[in-house]
């Protein structure tokens, strides 16, 4: 007799934890709402520049229009969290920059995808799993899936009123990852909301970003402006900008779910010395080369240095003006 789906699953959550990963949980194919939220949201415009969240939208609304044989979805997570002080607690210093935490270690798309290898690879050895490591379909953040919809969809943590995902042991410093599964998996009670009248995520976003709890204006996002948009001069508020140069953790840091965090145990996902609090002069003299060079390996290559430049001088000059024409960011 074959396993039950209960069985399982319980193999699938075992071989999540061997590998490395801190948060495991089994969600159905398809999810109406989400979808139905996400697609009001990019007819609204909140997509920014971020011209992959408009493409073929269709295929959000159902794994199988990505993978026709998934039957599951396997939700991940990856923490990220570490114990170096965070931009409000230690703000930079006026000649230094900040990068965003979940950028300061090793690029997470390629450890991250490592762990997910070896998770379907362990699928394959294990007799209660049958088929092979090729039929599931992997992603780290880079397919046409609703990650977080199903994260909360598998139990994994609910979504925040920041909109990222929250679990109550990890907070909100972890990597999402999926894997669409031909296996018939039992399903996982779905995360509920625990944010209840906190806002102060809401509160503490500089530039506005947040229309309303739990949705997002990537227009207005800080991350965005200095990640994703083609010409950052043109979109960025210099005096909203504060010393971020790559990102922005602001709604992170005053979560009262990441108070008490452990760091991660994922060595490579460990911030890099050089990329806490970086010097804004080294960052702005840096050509392509120099620029690969620094960041190796790095989710901060996301960028280029011309637009990275771009964004330093827009921190310097902020930092260089006299007292009454730039106030301090939050």
């Amino acid at each position: 007799m074959g396993a039950t789906p209960e069985e399982r699953a319980a193999r699938v959550k075992h071989h999540a934890r061997e590998v490395g990963f801190d948060l495991c949980g089994v969600a159905p194919v398809a999810l109406p709402e989400a979808f139905a939220r996400y697609a009001d949201q990019m007819a609204a415009g909140y997509g920014a520049e971020m011209g992959w969240l408009f493409e073929r939208p269709e295929l959000r609304e159902d794994a199988r229009r990505v993978w026709p044989t998934a039957r599951s979805v396997i939700a991940l997570g990856v923490s990220y969290a570490s114990d170096v002080p965070g931009y409000r607690a230690a703000p930079p210093a006026p000649d230094e920059g900040w990068i965003a935490r979940y950028a300061q270690g090793k690029d997470y798309h390629a450890h991250v995808r490592k762990l997910l290898i070896a998770l379907v690879q362990r699928f394959e050895a294990d007799p209660l799993l049958p088929g092979a490591s090729t039929d599931h379909r992997i992603f780290v953040d880079t397919g046409p899936v609703l990650e977080k919809a199903y994260a909360q969809a598998a139990g994994v943590g609910w979504i925040g009123k920041n909109t990222l995902l929250l679990n109550r042991r990890q907070g909100s410093w972890t990597f999402l990852a999926v894997v669409l599964t031909p296996l018939e998996l039992a399903l996982d009670t779905p995360g509920t909301d625990h944010c209840g009248s906190c806002r102060r995520c809401l509160d503490v976003c500089p530039t506005d970003a947040f229309p309303a709890p739990y949705v997002l204006d990537a227009r207005r996002c800080i991350a965005t402006w200095t990640i994703e948009s083609a010409e950052p001069a043109e979109v960025i508020d210099p005096e909203a900008l504060g010393s971020h140069v790559f990102g922005c953790d602001l709604c992170q840091e005053v979560c009262p779910w990441n108070r008490k965090v452990l760091p991660t145990r994922q060595a490579p996902l460990r911030p890099r010395p050089e990329n806490v609090r970086p010097k804004l002069a080294a960052l702005a003299a840096l050509d392509e080369d120099a620029f690969k060079a620094r960041f190796p390996k790095s989710a901060v290559r996301r960028v280029d240095a011309r637009r990275m430049r771009e964004v330093v001088a827009i921190v310097q000059r902020r930092a260089s003006s006299p007292p009454g024409e730039g106030e301090e960011s939050p």
